[in-house]
């Protein structure tokens, strides 16, 4: 499975930043669950193509239109892409970064896989930097 995580730079419109974390393989899968293991909204997963929303259709899953390009700013700015009523529903979800940085604080000792490694202290600090902006984050599960 490959994820990607993404700092929510602007709320209105919504902005995906263009800085990532690429999650592939099984070492992006192991760092992934050690960081859901301090809280299960810590690093929340949304499928990429439950994303957006298709003309006229009141499921969830826009049928493969869409391919999240990894490194790229996306706007969401409701003319030509537009949540879907289920992505409207997660991000409501989201746990504000001061809560996110709070159980970062008291809990990340219990997990020593976070710091392992080189790559996972790079990816913790940019996850740490993007919270300490204010931003939320996301996970974004590619099909």
């Amino acid at each position: 499975m490959r994820y990607t995580v993404v700092p929510i730079i602007h709320d209105e419109p919504l902005t995906f930043g263009a800085q990532h974390l690429p999650l592939d393989g099984a070492e992006g899968e192991q760092w992934k669950k050690a960081m859901q293991s301090l809280h299960p909204r810590l690093l929340p997963s949304l499928k990429e193509n439950a994303l957006l929303s298709e003309e006229e259709s009141e499921f969830c899953v826009a049928g493969g239109i869409f391919d999240y390009e990894r490194g790229r700013e996306l706007v969401i700015d409701g003319t030509e892409l537009r949540l879907s009523h289920c992505a409207e529903n997660f991000f409501d979800f989201l746990m504000s970064p001061e809560d996110c940085l709070r159980v970062l604080a008291e809990r990340v000792e219990h997990v020593p896989q976070i710091n392992s490694t080189e790559e996972h202290r790079e990816r913790l600090a940019m996850l740490t930097s993007w919270w300490e902006q204010g931003f939320r984050v996301l996970m974004l599960q590619h099909q």
